[in-house]
């Protein structure tokens, strides 16, 4: 059970964010994205081809030219981002890709159309989007997490933690970036440093359930059971999420067998 609920934790919920660069400031102020729930509903239809080059002038109904055609890249992004707010995730990314034909070089149509990829484990193409952004935007936190997360899917951890400590160099307070950093530390067994994050983690946002649960879950993989079911008793006092009550139950309920109590 230990070391199942050992690879729990190294799954980030914070990985593969809806990266809109260059607007994250205006996101964390008021939060525009769907959540990933909200996008677990996409469909087979994100293996469609690589747009072309040279785009087609897209024609709307009855043959009229498309209104989205002479958007802004921002403007494409909204749309986007509307489509997936309202569960139209294939027109999402139709209207990606279609914004991508028309910019191909632009940082934040990228960025998105990579995060989608990333929810469906495209890993090949997430990171072909990413590279393309980070050309313009090298030191956008945003990208480089979800880089990150691309480069994990490769098994490529060496560059995955050099792009996060890059992230967090550009923004020290990145839960994004640090969260994710703990995991990798935490799946190669350096639970110091894993907790390190985990802690500035719960620091910056004190509700948030993975975090606390990961301190725990580190704390007895250093050896330190007691503190660990400590930490799990002082979450379970706090959380009100039924889901993260169940799971920190079990897990206490099973560390107090290993003790004897």
């Amino acid at each position: 059970m230990r070391q199942t609920m050992k690879r729990t934790i190294v799954i980030s919920a914070l990985a593969a964010a809806l990266a809109v660069p260059g607007l994250q400031a205006r996101a964390e102020e008021k939060p525009a994205m769907p959540s990933l729930k909200e996008m677990q509903s996409f469909s087979s239809t994100l293996k469609g081809e690589t747009p072309p080059k040279t785009p087609v002038r897209p024609q709307g109904p009855h043959s009229k030219v498309n209104p989205h055609y002479k958007l802004t890249p921002e403007k494409h992004v909204q749309v986007a981002l509307q489509h997936l707010a309202e569960g139209r995730p294939v027109e999402a990314m139709k209207a990606l890709d279609m914004a991508i034909a028309l910019y191909p070089d632009n940082y934040q149509l990228r960025g998105v159309r990579a995060s989608l990829y990333l929810q469906h484990k495209k890993y090949a193409k997430a990171l072909a989007d990413l590279e393309v952004a980070l050309k313009s935007r090298p030191d956008d936190p945003l990208l480089l997490v979800n880089r990150a997360q691309a480069y994990r899917g490769f098994k490529r951890d060496r560059e995955a933690l050099e792009d996060l400590d890059h992230a967090i160099r550009v923004k020290p307070d990145f839960i994004g970036a640090l969260f994710n950093r703990g995991a990798l530390h935490f799946e190669k067994k350096r639970y110091k440093e894993a907790l390190a994050d985990f802690e500035k983690v719960a620091e910056l946002d004190p509700h948030l359930p993975a975090a606390r649960f990961n301190i725990a879950v580190t704390y007895e993989s250093l050896g330190n059971r007691k503190r660990a079911m400590k930490e799990l008793e002082d979450f379970l006092k706090v959380t009100k999420h039924k889901g993260w009550i169940a799971i920190a139950r079990k897990q206490l309920n099973n560390w107090r067998k290993m003790e004897g109590l």
